[in-house]
């Protein structure tokens, strides 16, 4: 990924940029969260194939996690594959929702 500023575009927009190799791996960590949650779209979340998912399935998983596990997401975006390549996206996410305000 480019050293652009990527901070504007959407979860989906970066997903996107991915490749499916590294979205299989971040749809993981998101999965092993997901699956110990009640929440029905947590749970349609956690079943989708890794190797299978879109950017559109792995921003859900981002957004769900926004919302409802901001632990979750901390842990995702901490992981080696979004800090490599997500960079600025990923510390900006983390502020975003975990920082202080």
């Amino acid at each position: 990924m480019a050293n652009e500023d990527i901070t504007n575009l959407s979860a989906q927009e970066v997903y996107a940029r991915l490749t499916p190799e590294q979205r299989a791996a971040l749809a993981e960590q998101f999965q092993a969260g997901l699956q110990q949650s009640d929440h029905p779209e947590a749970q349609q979340l956690a079943q989708v194939p890794p190797q299978e998912a879109t950017a559109e399935q792995v921003a859900q998983m981002h957004e769900h996690a926004a919302k409802h596990n901001k632990g979750l997401l901390g842990v995702v975006l901490a992981h080696p594959v979004a800090t490599a390549a997500l960079g600025a996206f990923a510390v900006y996410e983390l502020d975003k929702h975990l920082g202080s305000h």
